[in-house]
């Protein structure tokens, strides 16, 4: 009796063993066939420039970064002197301007000094035309949306 439970025991145990393998080894295909992102993003210079135009003229900017995926706009601005006093205040306008020029788009705005150069950094990179590093490349901007505030 001992004999046979053990037996059916260690029978149960391999056949479990033995699918869980199976469904691994079919989930990490499924992972590898399937695209990252889909539809693929695409960055639009000719918004970027425009955007970048339009933050230019609010007072008290010295530099501009600016990035644009699918509907996503990132504005990076670097206030320096007396006008950093303003830079509530300025991020404000320079927002309040991009939503009239751009209402479908999801708007973002930082004066964060390592923001700045990291959007900056990935801004000169070139879009790739490879789906997977152009999703990578939207999921490294997504993080740094996450760290903008506004």
């Amino acid at each position: 009796m001992r004999a046979t439970f053990v037996v059916l025991t260690l029978a149960f145990a391999l056949t479990v063993t033995g699918c869980t393998k199976q469904s691994g080894t079919e989930t990490k295909q499924k992972a590898a066939a399937e695209p990252l992102c889909m539809p693929v993003p695409v960055r639009h210079y000719q918004w970027e420039e425009r955007a970048r135009s339009i933050t230019a003229n609010v007072k008290g900017i010295d530099k501009i970064v600016v990035m644009q995926i699918d509907k996503e706009l990132d504005v990076a601005i670097q206030v320096t002197n007396f006008n950093r006093f303003k830079l509530e205040s300025i991020q404000k306008e320079v927002g309040k301007k991009l939503k009239e020029a751009f209402p479908d788009a999801n708007i973002h705005v930082t004066a964060d000094k390592r923001l700045i150069k990291d959007l900056q950094k990935l801004s000169e990179e070139p879009w790739p035309t490879d789906v997977k590093a152009a999703c990578q490349k939207k999921k490294s901007l997504k993080e740094l949306e996450k760290k903008m505030k506004g």
